[in-house]
């Protein structure tokens, strides 16, 4: 790997989505966008939903996700996302609408969840 590029890759729990060398990342970490080129300080942030986008050369590409994680060490991105979509810069915000609209998941929280969180606080203080 050439020392000025980062090796970009993004996995779905389904698929290895997207993998490749560019110029530089930005991501949307929970604290808001975060950018890196190369030589960046190491570093593991949660993601949002929202647009990462790499770029080398002139050639930007974009990617919806859905939440995730990633973590930059030694030129390397690695970002594990629930979902991803690839779009393009004028179709980002339609993107974004249709990955909340479709995957939105909404858990009710019941008296029988709150059980079943007790349940398992317990189980882990019985391990510790």
């Amino acid at each position: 790997m050439v020392d000025n590029k980062i090796h970009v890759s993004i996995v779905t729990p389904e698929e290895s989505f997207f993998e490749g060398e560019t110029d530089f990342v930005l991501v949307p970490a929970l604290s808001g966008a975060l950018g890196m080129l190369p030589g960046h300080m190491p570093i593991v942030a949660r993601l949002s939903t929202g647009i990462v986008k790499i770029g080398k050369a002139g050639d930007i590409r974009y990617f919806a996700i859905q939440n995730g994680y990633i973590e930059f060490l030694f030129n390397r991105a690695n970002i594990l996302t629930e979902r991803a979509i690839e779009t393009r810069y004028e179709e980002r915000d339609k993107a974004l609408k249709e990955m909340k609209k479709k995957y939105k998941i909404v858990q009710e929280v019941t008296e029988e969840t709150k059980k079943i969180a007790r349940a398992m606080t317990h189980v882990i203080d019985l391990e510790n």
